[in-house]
């Protein structure tokens, strides 16, 4: 991009100031967002704390509201309990039933939040009067006294009699039917009943009950209890969520059991068991059932409370659930933080276009600065052109009128132009001179090519006899070097002759043993062959002689008669025995006159063998001694060879050695003849450059 120097100026300090502006609006936003995240994060916290004082209060508010119908009803049953008791242990002859119903309508009315009142004895417990009131008011077909007061119509009471006291059943929360009679009877202790529904002029009603045992001497005879409707707990706690968030959170009463009592939001759960709903808030209420301190917890997105409270002696600590989410905990803090948003984008945009706005005034006054600064310089650029487009006039000036760096560089320029006239001057006689000499100095660089190009020519004859005479030198070396492999290859056939004959002599020598002994073995076969032949004999003449005697004793025995009988069968056996040993005798006889003939001729053959092998040893010691001969005559003719070869390779590689420095000399003298072109080549060149440099000094005005 070509820019003049007031565009460069313009564009650079523009660009400079947006720079500026876009760095103070990202310091700016960087500084204004921490600074918000800061005042969120201490508002977040600071409602948070807030909002878990308030509901900490509430919840405390909250069990204490119920808390004071409840623990009415439950001393209100005492009280009602001791009265009973009292009643009971009266021995004048009033009608103490009609007594106790007066007792349980008054306390009825006095307390219009209570569902009912009622007392329940034991057979025969309270007046000892069952049979006399069979199936009356308040009393069951037994007579037994049971009567549960309710509110009736225009302010008046009905009296029903109790039912399902004894009733074991179970409901969906594990409450039995007859809780509110048996836990008193149980434990002798006051007792708080979970949810249940009882039926009330015909109808399910669910309720919770306010139980006290009424005893004589420590023993259970009765009791006494307040009923609450779930209904009247429901509306206290719709009440106070109301006040609460303007009715966004949740309230739940939960009993002992983790029966929901009562809810704010879902009225339909009441009644049903928490732990079906929510199993780890069940929990977390078991965890706290022992404590009556709250606690705060955040979960599923709301800020929930739990605060245990406990009723009288019973021991059964109820638990008011509060939850609120955190959308409308932090709903105002949202709309600050919107607004806060809202806001810092309000003031990055404002201070951005102000920012664009001052960048351009800026760039607009340096457009303005920079022209007047620059105006010298186009005037000066004039000046020059016109220098540069005047055919080379040096007699030119530049007139200064200015006192800042523009008329230091028009000053410098003129004395610039005046040595560089002063030069001209001087170099045009210098050209002229270096015309003459590039010319001088191209005619003698012509002839030294000249000579250097017949000088390669004779080179190049020498380096061709010299590698002929190489290349014979190497076949002549070739042809000493195959002729001394095949004298080593006849020296090795002639070792290996020798070796062979000299183990055939060896052979021979071995057979001629050999031969020796089958003769030596032979001799002693005849002798043992005599020798056998002896004994034959001496066994003929046993076996003629045992003939004979088995002879005499066939005689003896035919003599003897039937006596001899056996012994001559004896005889004849042994007599039969001799002969077949003279005649096996008389083979073996005939079998060793064979042998001993047959020893004989061989004993005859191997001293003829033994004769010819030794003549065989003889020549083969005479074919080695001529192998030896042969083989140093060989090693004569092989170190002979080798010297040829040796002599051939040195005048080989001498022969080398001249073609190659012949070849170096050769391209030496190439790389000069090159050299002379080149210097030729310039020589021209510095002709032509002596031209010019004369043609455009002479175009100079000095």
């Amino acid at each position: 991009m070509n820019l003049s120097i007031q565009q460069r100026f313009s564009f650079w300090a523009g660009l400079s100031l947006l720079s500026v502006v876009l760095v103070t609006a990202l310091v700016a936003m960087y500084n204004f967002g921490k600074i918000n995240q800061s005042l969120t994060e201490y508002n977040s916290e600071l409602t948070k704390k807030q909002a878990e004082s308030y509901l900490g209060l509430l919840a405390s508010d909250t069990s204490a509201s119920l808390l004071v119908p409840l623990e009415k009803a439950l001393n209100v049953a005492t009280s009602t309990s001791m009265s009973m008791q009292s009643l009971a242990s009266a021995s004048n002859t009033i009608d103490k039933r009609q007594l106790a119903l007066d007792t349980l309508k008054k306390t009825l009315n006095l307390s219009p939040n209570f569902l009912g009142t009622y007392v329940a004895f034991e057979p025969n417990k309270f007046d000892f009067s069952d049979a006399l009131y069979p199936s009356t008011v308040g009393s069951d077909e037994s007579g037994r006294f049971l009567p549960y007061v309710i509110h009736g119509d225009n302010d008046g009471f009905t009296v029903e009699s109790l039912v399902g006291l004894e009733d074991q059943t179970l409901d969906d929360n594990g409450v039995r039917a007859g809780e509110y009679y048996l836990c008193p009877k149980e434990s002798n202790k006051s007792c708080v009943v979970d949810p249940y529904i009882y039926p009330i002029n015909g109808k399910d009603v669910l309720l919770t009950s306010m139980v006290v045992p009424v005893t004589k001497n420590g023993n259970f005879i009765g009791m006494t209890g307040i009923d609450i409707s779930a209904d009247f707990l429901q509306s206290n706690i719709v009440k106070v969520d109301k006040q609460l968030y303007d009715g966004a959170g949740e309230i739940l009463l939960v009993s002992p059991k983790g029966v929901i009592v009562a809810d704010s939001e879902n009225p339909e759960l009441v009644g049903k068991n928490l732990k079906s709903i929510d199993a780890d808030l069940v929990s977390k209420i078991k965890n706290l059932s022992m404590s009556d301190e709250s606690t705060i917890f955040a979960a599923d997105d709301a800020l929930k409370v739990l605060k245990p409270f406990k009723l009288g002696d019973t021991g059964a600590h109820w638990t008011v659930y509060i939850s609120v989410p955190e959308s409308v905990i932090y709903a105002d803090l949202q709309q600050q933080q919107a607004f806060m948003d809202q806001q810092q984008s309000r003031f990055i945009s404002q201070t951005t276009l102000l920012g664009f706005l001052f960048a351009m005034i800026g760039v607009v006054i340096v457009w303005f600065v920079a022209k007047n600064s620059v105006k010298p310089l186009h005037d000066m650029t004039g000046i020059v052109g016109k220098l540069a487009g005047g055919e080379g006039d040096l007699t030119q000036q530049i007139t200064v009128s200015r006192q800042d760096e523009t008329s230091k560089l028009a000053n410098l320029l003129n004395t610039f132009i005046q040595k560089l006239q002063t030069l001209i001057k001087g170099m045009l006689p210098i050209g002229n001179r270096i015309s003459a000499l590039s010319a001088q100095g191209k005619q003698i660089s012509q002839q030294t090519s000249d000579q250097m190009n017949e000088q390669s020519s004779l080179l190049d004859q020498m380096v061709s006899a010299v590698t002929e005479m190489s290349a014979s030198a190497q076949q002549i070396a070739g042809n000493a070097e195959r002729t001394a492999t095949l004298v080593s290859d006849a020296h090795q056939s002639t070792e290996a002759g020798a070796d062979l004959v000299s183990q055939n002599a060896q052979s021979i020598s071995d057979v001629k043993n050999s031969v020796q002994l089958s003769e030596a073995a032979l001799d002693q076969l005849v002798k043992n062959s005599g020798a056998i032949a002896e004994i034959l004999v001496e066994i003929q003449g046993i076996a003629e002689q045992t003939n004979l005697l088995a002879l005499n004793a066939a005689i003896e025995a035919a003599r003897a008669g039937e006596k001899g009988r056996g012994f001559a069968v004896v005889a004849d056996e042994v007599r039969a025995l001799a002969n077949r040993s003279q005649s096996a005798t008389v083979e073996i006889q005939n079998r060793l006159a064979l042998l001993n003939q047959g020893n004989k001729e061989a004993s005859v053959a191997m001293k003829k063998s033994g004769e010819q092998v030794e003549h065989s040893v003889e020549l083969a010691h005479s074919a080695a001694s001529a192998l030896i001969k042969i083989r140093t005559a060989i090693d004569e003719v092989s170190e002979m060879t080798l010297q040829i070869a040796s002599a051939t390779e040195e005048q080989s590689n001498v022969c080398e050695n001249v073609s190659e420095n012949l070849t170096r000399i050769s391209d030496l003298v190439q790389q000069t003849a090159e050299g002379a072109k080149e210097l030729s080549q310039v020589g021209s060149d510095l002709d032509a450059t002596a031209n010019e440099l004369q043609t455009g000094l002479s175009s100079f005005k000095v």
